[in-house]
């Protein structure tokens, strides 16, 4: 057998058993970089036997000719074989290795120019930019975790790598805050203290019945739809965030809806509004209930838009849902803060990853609530808590918020993001609120 250079024209493509060629724009940029590293295999009547990728990259490259091993003529079995063994016993790169090997061409790189990036690192890989960065922080970690290298996928490895991380960070803020508030009752501690006092883990109901008449200017309740969306969940695959959510039997529903709302009409100042979330399923018990226990409720809810195409479990036979609802509640005759606005609010939601809580909201969508409908200096009540956005947004708009979660673990997570926002060493602004 030798290698020569040959004219891809005379080639002869017949009978192959390859017929998805992947991405040939990578390795056609590839080829135009490096140049081709393996021949292909032809036999001496010029038919091809293993390499067709390789003659349609370099085609794509404005190749017109080709490096190529001549085997002696074959018949059609043999020329099967050929094909079937080169795949076959063909060994790809795992992602262990790829990301090894990328951390040593960076440092080698770096040796040679001291002003190499991983910019220029995912220019001569022709990679992204993200995908750089994160194949080389996981080759660090390889090195501190070799366990990482026993997950299948790449992906997967990555996913570990984030729970690793925000337990360090978890840990890291538990050990911050234990110096800032040094365990005393300072006002001064700033919004550390502020946040851990608000967020209190426990039940709603019962953390609502030891709460004064007349408490809260305002409410958000965001409670459980009643829609099993912890089986809809995971029968999509979501991840652990389920784990922690409190679902509610559809039986008892009416109950509890009558129970918290009960509950929230007494803890409203005389003049208040509040938003109430809710799935359509839902829509007549939920407004039925509310108006019985004394709530004035539009019939038309608002919505939270969040653009795009939605999201549905079938695809092909349901359109996706892109909103969400809520009822706006009155107690007495409270005054908007925006009068006019309009009922539907379009932001964008949280990416998946972003999401410490599986129905997380966006901060900026609760800012935009409670500017609409609350002057600054106000008691805001928020009976389940979840990731406590609700919270945060308090804190970005100079309102007292307060409510509870049964789950530890998302607290720990919103204390991470309060530190996050930039807010655990700032002293909060004090303001009277309105009526008092």
């Amino acid at each position: 057998m030798k290698v020569q250079e040959v004219e891809i024209a005379k080639i002869k493509i017949e009978d192959r058993g390859r017929i998805d060629m992947g991405n040939i724009d990578e390795l056609s940029r590839s080829l135009k970089e490096k140049g081709l590293l393996q021949p292909i295999s032809i036999d001496s009547n010029f038919r091809l036997l293993a390499g067709g990728r390789r003659i349609a990259a370099a085609q794509a490259a404005g190749f017109t000719k080709i490096s190529a091993v001549i085997r002696p003529a074959a018949d059609s079995l043999d020329q099967l074989e050929v094909e079937l063994y080169e795949n076959v016993h063909r060994k790809d790169m795992t992602w262990p290795e790829r990301a090894k090997l990328e951390k040593r061409i960076e440092q080698i790189k770096t040796k040679q120019d001291p002003g190499w990036t991983q910019r220029d690192q995912a220019k001569l890989l022709d990679v992204s930019l993200g995908a750089v960065n994160r194949r080389l922080q996981l080759a660090e970690y390889l090195d501190a975790v070799p366990e990482l290298g026993e997950l299948k996928t790449e992906d997967e490895a990555w996913k570990a790598v984030k729970r690793i991380e925000e337990g360090y960070m978890i840990d890291a803020l538990a050990r911050k805050r234990e110096i800032t508030n040094n365990g005393e009752p300072d006002k001064d501690k700033g919004y550390a203290k502020w946040a851990n006092d608000h967020y209190k883990v426990g039940d709603a109901i019962e953390g609502m019945a030891k709460v004064a008449d007349g408490t809260a200017h305002f409410a958000e309740v965001d409670p459980p739809y009643a829609i099993s969306l912890d089986k809809r969940k995971a029968r999509a695959k979501t991840d652990n965030k389920m784990k922690n959510y409190d679902e509610v039997a559809p039986e008892h529903y009416t109950q509890f809806i009558r129970t918290v709302g009960t509950e929230l009409y007494r803890i409203l100042d005389k003049n208040a509004f509040a938003v109430w979330w809710f799935g359509m399923e839902w829509h007549g018990e939920v407004l039925a209930e509310l108006i019985e226990i004394g709530f004035k409720v539009n019939a038309i809810p608002a919505i939270w838009y969040k653009g795009g195409s939605g999201q549905t479990a079938s695809p092909d036979t349901m359109l996706g849902s892109s909103y969400e609802t809520f009822f706006v509640l009155r107690k007495g005759e409270p005054k908007l803060a925006k009068p006019g606005r309009s009922n539907a609010f379009a932001y964008a939601p949280l990416p998946p990853n972003r999401k410490i809580h599986p129905t997380e909201k966006p901060v900026e969508l609760m800012v935009e609530i409670l500017e609409t409908f609350l002057y600054p200096g106000s008691r805001v009540l928020c009976p389940f808590l979840g990731s406590g956005v609700t919270l945060r947004a308090c804190y970005r708009t100079n309102h007292v918020g307060f409510g509870w979660d049964k789950a530890a673990e998302h607290k720990k997570k919103f204390m991470m993001r309060v530190d996050e926002d930039g807010l655990l060493g700032v002293k909060p602004k004090l303001i009277k609120p309105v009526g008092e």
